[in-house]
Parts: structure tokens; C-alpha cells; sequence
């Protein structure tokens, strides 16, 4: 099974700054031009999906729809691809959490603990979640699928936690619109023995934070 996780393109919300959690944002003219650029890109390639997913929230689902219109495949959309709850950090940047909750702030800023932010999904919520995407799309999808999910930067690094295998929380720095291309083997995803999880023709990273269509924007 190959699995493609992307990033949705460039909102007016992170244009602005914004920490956007599940506040909703549109995207922006740059990121209807990124999302153009990825679709041209898939064509280009000959790659087409057998499935399409994407989080509800309009900067993904807006993503989705113009990079996925060539296919004519309909769009899956799921709730567990949502950005997680940023409480009341979401809608604001930086500079105004500090002025609104500067208590809450300088706690969260001491170990970024999101159970400290009222409102937010803990880091426990996001890692169960980011468990169940994977669950699920390797119960629901046979090997030879190709499944394509558009999501946000910050769960889709509690679902690639998930599919590699470690409890610790990575940083990915994703670009909008960047793709994460992996292999599975999901008949052999359940087996618990060594030379299954050390088979590295069955688990592969094919594209990691690939944004290299995005260099026509400069």
C-alpha cells in the first residue's frame, strides 16, 4: 500500500501568522497558486489515487479539491485529519497569546505541554488519534491501494509517529503542500516478529517534506 500524506497549501491564516489549530481560514491567493503548482505536479508524474481523504477544514478540503479535480474520484472527508484543538491559542499569533495569557504562555513555552492550554487537545489525545488514522487506513485499504490524505501539519507528525513505529513527538517543519510518500506492506503490518519489522523492502519513505514543485514560486 502506498500512503501520501499532504499538507494543505498556504491559508490567509498562516500568511497572517496565526496559530490556526481548528479556526477556520481559507486559503490564500499564494496558496491556491501552490495547490495549482501540486496538482500540475501529479499529472506530470502520471500519479493517480485509488482513494482521497482530506480533514474538513477548508484550508485541507480546498487543498483537496483543486489538486485531486483531474482524477474524478470523490473526496473522503474525516474528521480525525482535522488540525488538533489548539483551545484559546487558536485564531492568534504569537505576540497576542503572550499579551492575552501570559501565565498560560510562559507555562507552555517551558515544555510545550498543550494540556496546559485551556481548550487544546493534549499530546496524549493527538498521539491516540494520529494511532487511529493509521489503524484505520491500514484495516480499511488492501495493498494494492494508493491513499491519498490532505491534513495539517501538526497531527500529520503525530500519524507519521504512528506509522514509524516511536511514542516521541517530531517537529517537521512541513511545507504547505509538501508531500510524505510511504510504502506499507499492510498484510504484514499486524505480524509482531523480527524479520517482519526489520524487512525494509516492506516499510519504505519514498518522499519526506518533498516540496520541490513549489520552486516556480521562487
Amino acid at each position: 500500500m502506498r500512503l501520501i500524506f499532504v499538507r494543505h497549501a498556504q491559508s490567509v491564516g498562516n500568511a497572517g501568522g496565526l496559530l490556526q489549530g481548528r479556526a477556520e481560514y481559507e486559503l490564500s491567493e499564494t496558496g491556491r497558486q501552490q495547490a495549482e503548482l501540486l496538482h500540475a505536479r501529479f499529472l506530470g508524474e502520471g500519479f493517480e489515487p485509488s482513494h482521497v481523504y482530506s480533514s474538513p477544514q477548508s484550508r485541507a478540503a480546498q487543498t483537496a479539491e483543486v489538486v485531486s479535480r483531474s482524477w474524478g474520484r470523490p473526496i473522503s472527508y474525516w474528521d480525525e485529519l482535522m488540525e488538533h484543538d489548539m483551545g484559546v491559542f487558536s485564531g492568534h499569533t504569537w505576540a497576542e497569546i503572550s499579551q492575552k495569557f501570559p501565565d498560560m504562555a510562559s507555562e507552555f513555552q517551558l515544555n510545550r505541554d498543550w494540556q496546559v492550554v485551556e481548550g487544546a487537545e493534549t499530546s496524549r489525545e493527538r498521539r491516540a488519534r494520529g494511532r487511529r488514522v493509521v489503524d484505520t487506513i491500514l484495516s480499511r485499504h488492501a495493498n494494492d491501494d494508493v491513499v491519498l490524505m490532505f491534513t495539517h501539519g501538526g497531527i500529520m507528525g503525530h500519524i507519521l509517529a504512528a506509522l514509524m513505529g516511536t511514542n516521541r513527538t517530531w517537529g517537521l517543519g512541513a511545507q504547505n503542500t509538501a508531500l510524505f510518500d510511504l510504502s506499507v506492506d499492510a498484510e504484514r503490518w499486524w505480524r509482531n516478529d523480527d524479520a517482519t519489522y526489520n524487512n525494509t523492502e516492506l516499510w519504505r519513505v519514498n518522499r519526506f517534506n518533498d516540496s520541490s514543485h513549489l520552486a516556480q514560486l521562487g
